[in-house]
């Protein structure tokens, strides 16, 4: 990182990295998410250890496979073989234009932590709504806008 970082720019710099750790990070008082707090180049042997543990993800031995989070993820994948298979049960070509848009509600799942949570909230609104519409040929029009 620091070669590439070198050859890109000149002079002195320094690198911050600006991080909301779930285990350091204080809340906000307003909207109770985690603050980032500000880190220097000290972190990155910590990044470059925890990119040697990748091997781990998935495992027993994970050290965060337990957090919420990530149990999270995992019963994501299990929700959507379950959708996947629910809109093959009843597709047709009525119904063609929101099942394409179920199955692709997972894509606006992004971010971690707090953002990932708000973006999952969202998608689980939308899924509510579109698998109504598509075993509700009344109500396909109204979703597909």
């Amino acid at each position: 990182l620091r070669t590439q970082l070198e050859r890109q720019f000149e002079g002195r710099y320094r690198l911050e990295f600006n991080l909301a750790p779930p285990l350091f990070a204080r809340k906000d008082p307003v909207t109770g998410e985690p603050r980032k707090m500000r880190f220097g180049s000290w972190v990155l042997p910590v990044f470059k250890m925890l990119a040697s543990l990748r091997g781990l993800r998935g495992t027993p031995f994970d050290p965060f496979g337990r957090t919420a989070e990530r149990r999270r993820e995992r019963a994501l994948i299990v929700e959507y073989e379950a959708t996947v298979s629910e809109i093959l049960s009843v597709l047709n070509p009525r119904n063609l234009h929101v099942a394409v848009e179920m199955a692709s509600v997972p894509e606006h799942i992004r971010g971690y932590g707090h953002v990932k949570l708000r973006h999952l909230e969202a998608a689980e609104k939308r899924q509510a709504n579109l698998r109504q519409a598509l075993h509700d040929p009344a109500k396909l029009t109204v979703a597909a806008e």
